[in-house]
């Protein structure tokens, strides 16, 4: 079950989500990591400014003075930073060259002589701001130091208010930012279970149906259709076997029909000829009329003769074990020698031939031999069904463009119309296609299989007029 093409496409599209929501969860702690980590080192140099502006309220004289007001507000405000931020304040007076405040208190001042130090204090002195990491080895290599002018109310620059923090300080941490956004990651997730289930049933439902759908063609029940919706190449993929199930049916239907045709086709003389025999053995026909029956049976034998050696030919036709000898050849020539062979069934008809054929030879492409049986079948077809007196039998051939067009009809009574769809059906039940006792049904079938083979088309149409057979061929050079 587990190995199923849901339970597949689900694991898949599971996968998918779950490596989404991991990789989307951590781009996103890390993108607001770098936000709170901006915003919380502004937030610090914006304590360091504020003092520098607390400072500007102060000169020369006062700075010096013990508990003034200004004094006091700026003690607390530099108490504050130490106890919010971990950090401690130190206020650099250009003009005396030392650090007058230390950790909150006036009564701390010390000389500034390293270099260094004094590089970074220039920078401020010119009214630009630092952030330095390690520049008072005392304090240590992970303390920050962040620089700010102090100025006074003129916006003279007489010092410096130095913030320094540890580095630890000001990092934002990442898991604490990766707790708070768990929860969302896990109503994502969730959600993505929910919509990788839907999804794997909707893609594997299709393929559920279109496989019961195959059993059941494989048990032999052709009459189930697969009914999708979905769309896309699912849907034409059902809509493809559909269409297979329905050729298949029709195909199964002309298979059953053959079958019974052709038996009956053989029934009919073997039961003439057993029941002609059986009567010759037993008494039945007189010793006198032995050769008249004899020769019935002989006609009967002949007959299904005729008819295997049709069956085998529209058998290999179509498998393709005729292989066509396409080469170029005169098909007027070829018509007159056919309507010469069939002189002797027109002549006892009575009918008339009407050949319109061009004065030059006619050249086609094709296989002489089959081409032959083609038109032999046709003419033999259209001599049948002429009229007792006064039939007509047509034959045409013409050349249009790269085909040559030719045409073999008579005059005898019409095709019904419910008939024309089917007259190249094999064994199709016709009275102008078929007769009992003429012909093996076979003969038509076998000319479309021919000119299929050759990649030709043959078309019938009939009226009151008559019937007309047209077929074109490959129109070879002169």
């Amino acid at each position: 079950m587990r190995s199923s093409l849901f339970w597949r496409a689900f694991a898949a599209f599971l996968l998918l989500t779950l490596l989404t929501v991991t990789l989307c969860t951590g781009a996103m702690a890390a993108y607001l990591q770098a936000e709170r980590q901006k915003s919380y080192e502004a937030e610090v140099h914006q304590q360091a400014e504020e003092v520098a502006e607390y400072m500007a309220h102060l000169n020369a004289i006062s700075f010096v003075r013990e508990n003034t007001t200004m004094q006091y507000v700026v003690r607390s405000k530099i108490k504050r930073i130490k106890e919010e931020y971990g950090a401690e304040i130190w206020i650099v007076s250009y003009s005396s060259g030392t650090v007058q405040y230390l950790d909150g208190e006036w009564n701390t001042s010390e000389e500034i002589a390293s270099d260094a130090v004094l590089k970074q204090l220039a920078i401020i002195q010119s009214g630009r701001e630092i952030r330095v990491q390690g520049l008072f080895p005392k304090l240590g290599n992970e303390i920050v130091t962040i620089g700010v002018p102090w100025r006074y109310s003129d916006g003279y620059v007489v010092g410096a208010v130095l913030l320094h923090i540890s580095v630890e300080s000001l990092k934002v941490s990442y898991g604490e930012l990766l707790w708070k956004i768990l929860p969302v990651s896990a109503v994502a997730l969730a959600l993505g279970v929910v919509l990788s289930y839907f999804l794997a049933a909707s893609q594997s439902r299709p393929v559920k149906k279109i496989s019961r759908a195959v059993k059941k063609f494989a048990q032999g029940d052709l009459s189930s259709r697969v009914q999708l919706s979905c769309g896309g190449e699912l849907q034409a993929l059902g809509d493809s076997i559909n269409d297979m199930a329905q050729a298949l049916n029709e195909l199964e239907d002309s298979r059953r029909a053959f079958v019974a045709n052709v038996s009956h086709e053989l029934r009919s003389p073997l039961t003439s000829m057993r029941g002609y025999v059986q009567g010759m053995l037993d008494g039945t026909i007189p010793p006198q009329d032995t050769s008249r029956y004899l020769n019935v049976v002989m006609a009967e034998t002949n007959r299904l003769t005729s008819l295997v050696n049709d069956l085998l030919d529209l058998s290999r036709i179509e498998s393709g074990k005729f292989p066509m000898e396409k080469r170029p050849y005169d098909v007027c020539e070829q018509l007159r020698r056919i309507v010469i062979g069939f002189e002797g069934r027109i002549d006892a008809r009575h009918a008339d031939v009407d050949m319109q054929l061009p004065d030059k030879p006619l050249p086609v492409n094709a296989d002489q031999n089959r081409i032959n049986q083609v038109i032999s079948n046709l003419v033999d077809n259209a001599v049948k069904f002429l009229p007792e007196s006064g039939g007509l039998l047509r034959l045409e051939a013409l050349r249009q463009g790269e085909k040559v067009l030719i045409r073999v009809g008579d005059n005898g009574a019409a095709i019904p119309e419910k008939d024309l769809p089917h007259v190249f059906d094999r064994f199709y039940k016709a009275d102008k296609a078929h007769t009992s006792g003429q012909g093996t049904g076979l003969g038509l079938a076998i000319v479309k299989s021919i000119l299929d083979q050759h990649g030709e088309k043959i078309t019938v149409r009939s009226d009151a007029s008559g019937t007309i057979f047209e077929f074109t061929l490959e129109a070879a050079g002169e």
